[in-house]
């Protein structure tokens, strides 16, 4: 059995805090240091579906990608929302710690999980500073095709949209970023053959197919949602004691 403050400072040491952007809200949101950890639940965004698995569960401490809150609340009452998450966890003294922008520029984020399924050579982040995102090369020419049907393969169920797409294109060189990379368009046009990423909405298509780029448009949640497959391999090797399990999720958009 491990205490929190254990599990946290050796998340901390993998993916420091301060990394993080300013206006972010990672690290500890729920929890008492002195807490005994016996089981984890990773998540991607804690849910009151989210919750009532890790209580079915039992489960001390919830990982995620999401904060709770990123702005400050001043209310808490059951009526609002994420309020109510929060008073639902300390009700059931479940702990929440949360590694956001801290780790979409770590090796151990999901933006460099991506970039290491598709095998990616050379790489380099989109942006230098902060250093989100990666473009790099892939091992092999391949087509738009061949690459989104890969994709689809590793990633977890999302609307998956495309952008620009030509199927028999030749890709050479690919762009990731997780979650809502949209902004990132015009530095990744000229960079890139393909742009991976999520929550593009409809001016930056507009943008990216005037600027000729393909973009794959895999969901925030489905580009996401694998953030903690290094992390949990790590915590299991340092804390054997403890057991690591996946909450169900999933996307919240649907194609009717």
């Amino acid at each position: 059995m491990a205490k929190l403050k254990e599990i946290t400072a050796f998340l901390e040491s993998l993916v420091p805090p301060e990394q993080q952007d300013s206006w972010d809200n990672s690290g500890l949101q729920v929890g008492w240091s002195e807490q005994e950890v016996k089981q984890v639940g990773f998540a991607l965004t804690v849910s009151n579906s989210v919750i009532a698995a890790a209580e079915r569960e039992s489960v001390d401490l919830i990982v995620t990608h999401h904060p709770l809150t990123i702005s400050g609340l001043k209310v808490f009452t059951s009526e609002r929302y994420p309020q109510n998450l929060l008073l639902n966890l300390v009700k059931k003294s479940i702990s929440v710690y949360a590694l956001h922008t801290n780790l979409d520029v770590s090796p151990f984020g999901p933006t460099a999980i991506i970039s290491e399924f598709l095998g990616l050579l050379g790489v380099e982040p989109i942006l230098s500073m902060p250093p989100y995102g990666a473009v790099g090369r892939l091992p092999l020419p391949s087509t738009q095709e061949v690459l989104l049907s890969s994709l689809k393969s590793f990633l977890p169920d999302d609307v998956f949209r495309v952008i620009g797409y030509r199927p028999d294109c030749k890709v050479e060189t690919v762009a990731v970023c997780s979650g809502s990379g949209a902004s990132f368009i015009d530095v990744v046009a000229g960079r890139a053959d393909v742009y991976v990423t999520g929550d593009v909405k409809y001016h930056d298509a507009m943008k990216a197919l005037d600027l000729g780029l393909t973009v794959f448009d895999m969901g925030h949640f489905g580009t996401e949602r694998l953030f903690y497959r290094e992390l949990k391999k790590l915590l299991e090797s340092n804390f054997p004691e403890v057991e690591f399990i996946l909450l169900p999720e999933k996307s919240p958009f649907e194609v009717v």
